[in-house]
């Protein structure tokens, strides 16, 4: 989920953590003395009692966190996004209830208490919203944050995407596929080969594998003209992920916000370290072995991957778009409300939040949005 941390920390040595233990026993384990990042990064990020999605209430989002999203910006991303909804379910939807707004990736919840308030102060509180989380002690924590807030009728926070599932809605992610597992490819000159995790002198560290078949067929699409030491990184989660994700609902659309690349710009010569980022005390690192499990871990999505994933789940897709032109096209009703009326103090607020999220030199074209529909 990390982004806009332009500084890097000095390497250091690889500590011991509370996760670092598990991780080290999983390569003793493991029959090569190696796993994939892809499960590293799994240990690292999601481990139910160290990893670093573990605990959202302690995990700062924002000024004081490891990274800086729209949500931080102030509650006019949510603002937005809620008009944007709303639009949408009078436009798209000839039967309009019921309507559901699926969201995972949520984190601390603070974007959906955003579109929940702004929903309810524009009227539009018959919207049920479910939250998608695996961890039953996140659930337990923001199920109760939404009954302090007042939403306990109107959310219901669930295991998995097929307990979601309604007949239709919006599913709706932020910074969420940037965060999922993904594999690290390198070329050495001829073929391609595996980065794996192992260890050199008790410290975690990067050793080359043999490409196994499951990741062949990366390789193939990929092909051949590279320089020798190019790396990049294959993200074959998405697939499994997109089959479900496109079963929630019989009608409606799907909208993922996040950071990335078509393919052409992907895998260009000039990205020859790929685009995997490391955030952790409020900087970027570059070492992911660093403080496993106190550490971020992600990389910029493959918008061409994930599309055509979606089109193999049987979803069609919209023109790929950036930030600035979604939240400009949802901003135009709210505009025209306050078109030729001097700003007040809240609406100053608003407007300069409304900059910050949409100008191109901000987040406007930073995060690019992926519309899917049936």
């Amino acid at each position: 989920m990390g982004t806009m941390k332009p500084e890097f920390e000095n390497p250091l040595q690889t500590e011991d953590t509370p996760l670092f233990e598990l991780v080290f026993q999983r390569i003793q384990k493991s029959p090569q003395k190696s796993i994939p990042f892809s499960d590293y990064m799994m240990m690292a990020l999601y481990d139910d009692n160290h990893g670093y999605y573990a605990n959202p209430e302690n995990r700062a989002v924002g000024r004081k966190g490891d990274f800086y999203t729209s949500v931080s910006v102030g509650e006019m991303f949510g603002f937005l996004l809620a008009q944007k909804i709303s639009a949408t379910r009078e436009s798209n939807f000839k039967n309009k209830e019921p309507f559901t707004v699926v969201e995972q990736g949520a984190h601390d919840g603070q974007l959906a208490l955003d579109i929940l308030n702004a929903l309810r102060d524009s009227g539009k509180d018959d919207i049920q919203y479910r939250i998608v989380d695996p961890r039953g002690a996140t659930r337990d924590w923001l199920t109760r944050r939404f009954a302090e807030a007042g939403f306990a009728d109107q959310v219901s926070v669930v295991a998995d995407l097929e307990s979601a599932r309604g007949e239709q809605g919006i599913f709706l992610s932020n910074e969420l596929l940037d965060a999922f597992p993904f594999h690290r490819l390198e070329f050495d000159g001829k073929n391609w080969l595996e980065l794996q995790v192992g260890l050199k002198e008790g410290a975690l560290s990067w050793v080359e594998r043999p490409l196994p078949g499951e990741l062949q067929q990366y390789a193939d699409e990929l092909g051949d003209q590279f320089d020798s030491g190019y790396t990049t990184e294959v993200c074959p989660a998405m697939e499994d992920w997109m089959a479900d994700a496109s079963m929630l609902f019989d009608q409606g659309q799907w909208w993922m916000i996040d950071y990335g690349h078509e393919s052409s710009d992907y895998f260009a010569p000039h990205r020859k370290d790929g685009t995997y980022r490391c955030y952790r005390n409020h900087r970027a690192a570059e070492d992911p072995f660093d403080h496993p499990g106190e550490t971020d871990i992600t990389a910029h999505v493959n918008f061409t991957h994930l599309q055509r994933s979606a089109e193999n789940a049987g979803l069609g897709c919209h023109p790929l778009t950036d930030q600035h032109h979604f939240l400009v096209e949802a901003a135009k009703r709210w505009l025209l409300s306050i078109e030729g009326k001097p700003p007040g103090p809240e609406v100053a607020k608003k407007l300069r939040q409304f900059q910050t999220l949409t100008h191109p030199g901000m987040m406007g074209t930073q995060f690019k949005v992926a519309v899917l529909e049936r």
